[in-house]
C-alpha cells in the first residue's frame, strides 16, 4: 500500500490506476475525495478514467487507510490538507496535475490552484460549494443547535444517513449504494469525522477564486441544495477561465450517481486540453 509521509507520524495514503498504453506517458489525474469520505468512493470512476490517463487516489489525512491522528485540532486544517497535496505531487514527479474534487476536495483543489498554480495544469470541481449556507448549517442541523451538535448526539451512523437521503440521494437511488455509502462513512474515526465537518461549516473559498487562472470544469447538480445558484454566480464570476455544466438533479453525490454524465463531461475537457497542448507543441 503506496504511503507518503506528510508531517512527523502522520501518513496519507494514495492509489494509483494506470491502464494506460505505456508508450504515450499520459498525464497525472489526481482524484480527491470530499468531507468524511475517501478514495474508496471514487470507484465507479476508475473504469471510465484509467484508460485515459493515470489515476492517483488519495486519502485525507487521518480517513482511508491514511494514518490515525491523534490531535485532531492541531493536525486537521485546510492548510494541511492543502500542503499534503502539494507534497505527493511533489513527490508523484513534481510535474503539475489534473485535478479533481468532489465537494470539499473540490475546496481544496481551489486553495491549490489559488496557492500553487504551478502545481495545477487543470482544475475540476463536482458539486463543490464555495460556503455551507445557514439554511444548509440549519437542516444539517437536524433539530440540534449545530451540524456539530447532531452528529454527536445521534451518532456518526444515523446523522449520515439521515442527512444522505435529505439532500445527498434522490428517493428512487438504489438503497444498497446509500448502506455502503453509510457504513463506508462511518468506518472513520468519530473525532476526525466531526473535525472535517468543522472545516466544511466555517470554510469559504471565495478569495480563491480570482487566483484561479488554470482551466477550470464546474460539474454541478441542477438547482443543488448545498451548491446553490448565488455560489455557482460567485464562481462564474470570480474564475476567469472556467465552464459550467449541470447534471439534472438536485442531490448532492452526483460522483456516486450520475458517474457517466460525470466522466463524460471529465473527459471531454481533458481530452480537448490535451489535443490543445499537442498543437502549441508541433
Amino acid at each position: 500500500m503506496p504511503k507518503l509521509q506528510v508531517a512527523k507520524d502522520i501518513d496519507i495514503f494514495y492509489q494509483e490506476d494506470d491502464f494506460t498504453n505505456p508508450w504515450q506517458h499520459r498525464p497525472a489525474l489526481l482524484l480527491q475525495h470530499g468531507n468524511g469520505r475517501s478514495s474508496a468512493f471514487w470507484y465507479r470512476w476508475i473504469p471510465y478514467l484509467s484508460r485515459h490517463f493515470k489515476i492517483v487516489r488519495a486519502d485525507m489525512r487521518g480517513v482511508g487507510q491514511s494514518s490515525p491522528i491523534e490531535n485532531t485540532q492541531d493536525d486537521i486544517s485546510i492548510e494541511h490538507c492543502v500542503s499534503d497535496l502539494v507534497q505527493l505531487i511533489q513527490h508523484l514527479s513534481d510535474a503539475p496535475v489534473y485535478f479533481c474534487g468532489e465537494s470539499m476536495g473540490g475546496i481544496l483543489g481551489m486553495a491549490l490552484a489559488s496557492l500553487h498554480p504551478e502545481r495545477v495544469k487543470a482544475l475540476i470541481l463536482v458539486a463543490t460549494p464555495v460556503y455551507i449556507s445557514d439554511a444548509m448549517k440549519s437542516r444539517y442541523a437536524m433539530g440540534h443547535g449545530s451540524r456539530l451538535d447532531a452528529m454527536k448526539k445521534m451518532g456518526i451512523k444515523n446523522w449520515v444517513r439521515e442527512t444522505s437521503v435529505l439532500t445527498r440521494f434522490a428517493p428512487d437511488t438504489d438503497p444498497h449504494l446509500i448502506d455502503w455509502y453509510v457504513d463506508e462513512f462511518a468506518k472513520g474515526q468519530p473525532d476526525v469525522l466531526v473535525r472535517y465537518s468543522e472545516l466544511v461549516n466555517s470554510a469559504n473559498a471565495k478569495d480563491f477564486l480570482a487566483r484561479i487562472h488554470c482551466p477550470t470544469l464546474a460539474i454541478m447538480p441542477s438547482n443543488g441544495q448545498i451548491t446553490d445558484t448565488e455560489q455557482e454566480a460567485l464562481i462564474q464570476k470570480h474564475i476567469q477561465n472556467i465552464r459550467i455544466e449541470h447534471i439534472q438533479t438536485p442531490f448532492h453525490m452526483i460522483h456516486l450517481t450520475h458517474v457517466k454524465e460525470c466522466t463524460d463531461q471529465v473527459l471531454d475537457f481533458l481530452e480537448a486540453m490535451e489535443r490543445q497542448s499537442c498543437t502549441q507543441a508541433n
